[in-house]
């Protein structure tokens, strides 16, 4: 990298701090700290649920997953307007109308604080997870693009995204995230366009076909509509696995729900949330050709010759694909390179701020008000809380490399550990608002053994398909909290009417 390139990285370092300065005035309330005063329009929505949801994880995790395995990942992408669908139909009339801040406290309405304070706990510790693997995934590769070691990158995103965050609440991380997506577009679009301007298009698919990266498309793999739950992708899992990660992304976690509760109104939210769907799709498919467009340069540069790709074990394919997706950046024109590298900060950045905020927000609403201890004012409290978690996250990461080897690479990763802990959350949100059996013990117990087999299943089998951790793990959760509701009837436990009125089913009949 040259002098213009760390000028672009610094100048971009500059602006989302000063966006955060300008939007500390705002911040004089919690309601305005975590939902921007309920004033967001759909286009700040949009773009802030999409960057969010994207981190430099999705930067880093699909052009390598292109480069190694090539096109099956792709199969996953219609099913963001799958999910989308009932998240806008039932999801998100239902909780726009409560007034929330943490999107758990309905289950106090529904259940019990227990219960609330369950899923607000679960939340915080996984989101707290996903954004030390985001800021992993930028360490790693800018890391090897400046030469400076990971360590001091996890370092510099880790503390600057913390201190707009903590200095100009939920309306700073927004804006930041919009301008965070153009950078971050713009960054992809450079990349492709680069990494492939040498190759006609049709150039670029003959190498990915002859290297087998088309498939399971062309040729065609009847494999991949095996019903086999140990294959590492098929049609099923992915379709069934990736519907599940989708749906506990945008119908059960305070990330994206807490942009929901920004809006000004509902149209607002549920046009937001297809605007998402619509850039989190074409931002996907582009890096996923940016990893077949840095195959076809390693196959034309001889890197590959004698490797029977195969053969090799994941680990050293994935330090393969890392490798030249880092030689492939570094050869782009001065202040190109800069231009990339800006936008892998914009992924991981948008990440850490919503999750700190969100895991702010989540602890300040649902935990803290049970626990004891001094107390503070809430806007001081507010802040506090952000550096500590902004802290936490960013020690975490500096941890993961390790874990990151020996669980076989960053893409494995997400599917596995990152996905599979959602889906717990989900279990509980679709039992409190679909089933008119479920009861607050019987969430508690089936939440807290969901909780504990989803660790066990993510960390332990090891031949499951990558995408059926999610699905395995809301099963163990749905079906022990319906098991230990029908337990918790025939002990003579009876529900408040109450609670009825907080299902869909009662709702639906009001409105």
């Amino acid at each position: 990298m040259e002098a213009t390139d760390y000028g672009i990285l610094t100048g971009y370092l500059a602006a989302v701090l000063g966006i955060g300065l300008y939007a500390r005035k705002a911040g004089t309330d919690s309601v305005d700290f975590f939902l921007a005063g309920r004033s967001m329009g759909w286009f700040p929505i949009g773009l802030s649920v999409m960057v969010t949801v994207f981190s430099a994880i999705n930067y880093v995790a699909l052009p390598s997953e292109g480069f190694s395995y090539g096109l099956p990942v792709l199969v996953a992408l219609p099913i963001f307007f799958v999910a989308v669908w009932p998240i806008n139909r039932f999801w998100m009339p239902f909780f726009f109308g409560m007034r929330l801040v943490s999107a758990y406290e309905y289950l106090e309405r529904r259940f019990d604080s227990r219960v609330r304070a369950l899923a607000s706990g679960l939340f915080v510790l996984w989101r707290i997870f996903w954004m030390a693997t985001s800021l992993y995934a930028s360490g790693s590769i800018l890391g090897v693009l400046s030469g400076h070691s990971g360590a001091a990158v996890i370092l510099i995103c880790g503390i600057a995204a913390t201190f707009y965050t903590a200095v100009g609440g939920m309306r700073a991380v927004m804006w930041t995230d919009v301008a965070q997506f153009c950078v971050l577009f713009g960054g992809i679009v450079m990349g492709l366009v680069l990494a492939g301007g040498e190759y006609s298009v049709q150039e670029l698919f003959v190498f990915a076909r002859e290297g087998g990266r088309l498939q399971p498309f062309v040729p065609f793999d009847p494999s991949f509509l095996s019903l086999n739950p140990f294959l590492r992708m098929s049609l099923w899992s992915v379709f069934l696995g990736t519907l599940v990660a989708f749906l506990t992304r945008y119908g059960a976690d305070q990330v994206v729900l807490q942009r929901y509760f920004t809006a000004r109104n509902l149209k607002a939210a549920r046009r937001g949330l297809w605007f998402s769907a619509l850039a989190s799709v074409l931002s996907l498919t582009l890096l996923v050709l940016f990893g077949l467009a840095i195959y076809a340069q390693a196959v034309q540069s001889g890197i590959l010759d004698g490797i029977v790709w195969d053969q090799l074990p994941n680990q050293r394919k994935n330090a393969l694909a890392m490798a030249q997706l880092g030689a492939v950046i570094r050869s782009f024109p001065t202040g190109i390179t800069g231009l990339v590298c800006a936008g892998l900060l914009a992924a991981t950045m948008s990440s850490i701020d919503s999750g700190i905020n969100a895991c702010s927000a989540a602890y300040m609403s649902d935990l803290r008000p049970h626990l004891p201890g001094p107390a503070f004012t809430s806007n001081r409290m507010d802040r506090l809380l952000t550096l500590t978690l902004g802290a936490l996250a960013t020690g975490m990461a500096l941890a993961l490399i390790p874990l990151v080897g020996r669980t076989n690479g960053l893409f494995m990763l997400v599917n596995r550990i990152i996905n599979g802990l959602g889906s717990p959350l989900l279990a509980l949100v679709l039992m409190g608002m679909f089933s008119t059996s479920a009861n607050a013990p019987g969430m508690l117990l089936g939440g807290l053994f969901g909780i504990v087999s989803s660790l066990l299943i993510s960390l332990f089998v090891d031949e499951l398909a990558l995408h059926y951790y999610a699905v395995a793990n809301l099963l163990t959760t749905l079906v022990p909290c319906y098991l230990f509701s029908h337990l918790a009837r025939c002990l003579g436990h009876h529900p408040n009417r109450e609670a009825g009125c907080w299902t869909w089913w009662a709702w639906r009949k009001r409105n």
